[in-house]
């Protein structure tokens, strides 16, 4: 959404854009010729806050005043409001408002663009746009907001105090247990605040810790149950434990809690200290269920193991990914490092072949990886990837085989999979989408073997328009029962492209080297093309409409004659 917005304030024939949410605060703003937000934009809201009113919030309307016309157009989450040097451009600014409008019925698409707007907007309207969600709070919106819950204390003294209030109403409407510790956090540190808004906040994170808590333990414990809590707790650790485990579980059952927590903080320091920090997490956890307000205790026990990983970390490896180190947290850094799989390629060796389906990242840390691509017969140089570098991020996140082959030419890499990635949610929500801005920075190898005026096609692609039904197959050819229809976007004699909608990336990602039957009904035939193919490639077709791309490869080609039927007679 911010970036439809940006565009349109972009066009020379546009004024001021605008977007209110339904409470009437500001989401976004754009002037032409100022940058960042007006000073006086307080008056402005008052002023559009209040003709919305007396206008009874419409739907849409047209305003004409002395500067100039402007167009309002309410959305699914809020009013739009556009201003035109002219009425020229009314016509398609009211095409471009109604195509958004249309979008942003469902509720889905609603929590996913605000949640965009949340990490791409302006510190000023993170508050506002955290209010917009509270009516949308969900698990998904939960896990949404960790990133900024966070890293509270790093926002602006004017804005944190609102972004707080904001952050814990929502998360006492719904919750994940990721954000207990930085919950805790914020009741220490508003504990002996003497202000109202510090007492405020207090409050609503103490509110949103228990429903946290809440969801952590599956469902809240009620008092009555509390022995048979304990009970639980002393049999959170396997069989065969240490003889300090046993002691703290021997401790419980004396009901001596305090003692069975100085022991679990000693022996969670051990632990970290001889690198295990798998069982170190695993004491925390204990720690947590024993006493979930055992605050002090906690975040002491995560800063201990967060210490112990960034202290494992080399100073040359630091220097390395000093760059990477810039845009991570020390603890996310700390957890990428410890999610990774360091390897050592000797020279000539291939690191990733052309079509092959393996979604994980590159990290150089030294030497060279040449990436290159086939082409009629010749090998296209693309890229040479040295130290503090990352390799196939389009491939990863954009869910797709590999395009072209990587060698080594004597590199020692660091790989990190999808789903060691993806373990890391809880910990660090934020590395995901920071990852993947960093990977942003490198040109794609799609558009660097553009630049060899080559091509790996052996058939030409032509943009058609039609519907396609898809099915998907078993490992054994047969009908596995599932099946979507979309939208045809280009076909060649190789395969196709296709439109089709998915409420969740994941579930259009998890498409990727599945095969499927293909139905293909083109807008200016009526005998349909049946094909057997292959999910080669899943990419984001469209942001608001939560629109992805299939690229699917066909086992058999389609004829010259089949084309032409498609396309035509004369394409």
């Amino acid at each position: 959404m911010n970036t439809f917005l940006s565009k349109i304030s972009q066009l020379d024939f546009i004024s001021d854009v605008i977007l209110l949410s339904l409470q009437g605060e500001l989401l976004f703003r754009r002037q032409a010729g100022v940058s960042g937000m007006s000073s006086a934009i307080d008056i402005e809201l008052e002023f559009w806050n209040a003709i919305i009113a007396n206008l009874d919030r419409p739907v849409a309307a047209e305003l004409v005043f002395s500067k100039g016309r402007y167009y309002l157009h309410a959305t699914g989450i809020g009013f739009l409001i556009v201003g035109m040097a002219n009425e020229k451009s009314l016509k398609k600014i009211r095409v471009a408002c109604a195509n958004v409008q249309e979008k942003l019925v469902d509720p889905e698409i609603c929590r996913k663009v605000l949640l965009k707007m949340l990490t791409d907007g302006e510190e000023m309207t993170k508050p506002h746009l955290v209010n917009a969600l509270i009516p949308l709070a969900d698990e998904e919106v939960a896990l949404g907001l960790l990133p900024v819950l966070q890293q509270w204390n790093m926002f602006h003294p004017d804005v944190k105090e609102k972004l707080l209030l904001s952050l814990c109403t929502v998360f006492g409407k719904c919750s994940t247990h990721a954000a207990v510790p930085p919950l805790k956090k914020i009741i220490l540190a508003y504990s002996s605040s003497s202000s109202q808004a510090g007492r405020d906040i207090e409050s609503a994170a103490r509110l949103a810790l228990r429903q946290s808590e809440s969801a952590q333990q599956g469902k809240a414990r009620p008092i009555a149950k509390e022995k048979a809590a304990q009970s639980d707790n002393i049999e959170f650790l396997s069989e065969g434990s240490s003889p300090e485990e046993q002691q703290i579980k021997e401790l419980l059952g004396r009901d001596q809690k305090r003692q069975a927590i100085a022991l679990i903080m000693q022996l969670l320091t051990s632990n970290a200290k001889a690198k295990r920090f798998q069982k170190a997490e695993q004491l925390r956890d204990w720690l947590l269920q024993i006493d979930s307000m055992a605050l002090v205790e906690s975040i002491r026990a995560a800063e201990i193991i967060e210490e112990e990983k960034s202290a494992s970390i080399s100073n040359e490896y630091l220097v390395i990914w000093k760059k990477l180190l810039d845009i991570l947290s020390p603890e996310e850094f700390a957890s990428l490092y410890h999610a990774m799989t360091p390897r050592n390629y000797p020279d000539g060796e291939m690191v990733v072949k052309q079509g092959e389906l393996l979604p994980t990242l590159f990290f150089v840390n030294s030497g060279h990886v040449q990436m290159y691509a086939e082409s009629q017969g010749r090998e296209m140089p693309l890229k040479l990837f040295g130290p503090g570098e990352i390799m196939g991020g389009d491939i990863f996140f954009e869910a797709s085989v590999w395009t072209v082959n990587a060698v080594s030419k004597g590199a020692f890499l660091s790989l990190l999979t999808l789903q060691r990635l993806q373990s890391q949610k809880d910990n660090c929500p934020a590395l995901h989408s920071k990852l993947k801005d960093f990977c942003t920075r490198y040109i794609s190898p799609d558009i660097l073997f553009k630049k060899t005026s080559r091509t790996r096609r052996h058939s030409e692609r032509k943009k058609v328009s039609g519907r396609v039904t898809i099915e998907m197959l078993d490992q054994h050819g047969n009908d596995a029962g599932l099946a979507g229809k979309g939208e045809l976007l280009d076909l060649s004699q190789g395969g196709v492209a296709l439109s089709l909608r998915f409420t969740k990336k994941k579930n259009a990602a998890a498409l990727l080297g599945q095969k499927i039957r293909v139905n293909i009904r083109p807008d200016v035939s009526t005998a349909p093309l049946l094909r057997i193919g292959k999910v080669m490639a899943v990419r984001c077709h469209d942001f608001v409409g939560s629109d992805y791309s299939l690229h699917i490869q066909f086992e058999n080609e389609l004829s010259s004659m089949e084309i032409q039927q498609v396309v035509g007679k004369g394409l």
